[in-house]
C-alpha cells in the first residue's frame, strides 16, 4: 500500500512538472511570436509601435469634430487603440492598417468580442464599424477615408502626402503627429496635453 501511494504521488508530481514546463514553453513560444513580429514589421516599414495617449485622441476628436458622417483611416494602427478610441467617442467608421502580425491579431480578436456600440446618439446603426486591415498602406485606397490620421517618421511623411492628394477626396484632412509634410504649408496646428505636436492639412 505504501508502494501504490508513493508511486501515485510520484506520477502526479511529474505530470505537474509537465503541465507547467508546457505553460512556460507555451509563453515563451507567444513571445517569441510578439518579437519576430515587431522585428519583421519594423524591417518592413522602419516605423516602431508607439502607443497613443487615450487623452490626446479624445482632444483631436473634440477639437475637429469628427462625428459618425465621417470616416477615419489610422495608418499604422498597432493594436487598435486609436481606432476603437475614435469608434467609441464618435460612432466614425474607422479603418486600422497595420503589418505587425501580434498587433493586428490582438485588435481583430478584441473587435470580435467588442459589444455593438447602442443605437442613436449617432453612433452608426448600431455598429462597431470597425476594420483592421495587414496590409501596407501605400498600396491601399485611402478615397473612402475624410480623415487620414498618421503617428510615422520623416522619410516616410513625403509619401504619405503624395498619397493623401493623390487618393482622398477633395475637404478631406490629414491629421500628422510630430513629423509634419515635407514642403508643404499646414492649415493648422496644435499642441496636445501631451506636448505633441499635430499638424493639420486639408486637401483642396
Amino acid at each position: 500500500m505504501p508502494l501504490c501511494y508513493n508511486y501515485q504521488v510520484t506520477n502526479q508530481s511529474q505530470m505537474l512538472a509537465i503541465v507547467i514546463l508546457l505553460f512556460f514553453l507555451v509563453l515563451v513560444l507567444i513571445l517569441l511570436f510578439v518579437i519576430l513580429s515587431e522585428f519583421v514589421a519594423f524591417i518592413r516599414t522602419r516605423v516602431p509601435f508607439v502607443p497613443t495617449h487615450a487623452g490626446d485622441i479624445e482632444f483631436i476628436v473634440k477639437k475637429l469634430g469628427i462625428s459618425s458622417r465621417d470616416v477615419f483611416y489610422d495608418l499604422g494602427s498597432g493594436n487598435g487603440k486609436v481606432v476603437f478610441l475614435v469608434n467609441q467617442l464618435t460612432g466614425a467608421q474607422c479603418v486600422g492598417f497595420e503589418l505587425g502580425w501580434w498587433t493586428i491579431l490582438f485588435a481583430k480578436i478584441k473587435a470580435f468580442f467588442r459589444p455593438p456600440l447602442p443605437l442613436g446618439e449617432g453612433r452608426g446603426e448600431g455598429s462597431n464599424r470597425l476594420q483592421f486591415i495587414n496590409q501596407n498602406f501605400f498600396k491601399s485606397d485611402w478615397s473612402g477615408a475624410n480623415y487620414i490620421y498618421a503617428y510615422l517618421y520623416p522619410p516616410l511623411m513625403g509619401r504619405v502626402k503624395e498619397k493623401f492628394l493623390a487618393d482622398c477626396k477633395p475637404g478631406s484632412i490629414a491629421i500628422i503627429r510630430d513629423f509634419p509634410f515635407p514642403d508643404t504649408a499646414y492649415q493648422d496646428k496644435f499642441y496636445l496635453p501631451k506636448e505633441h505636436e499635430i499638424y493639420i492639412y486639408k486637401k483642396m
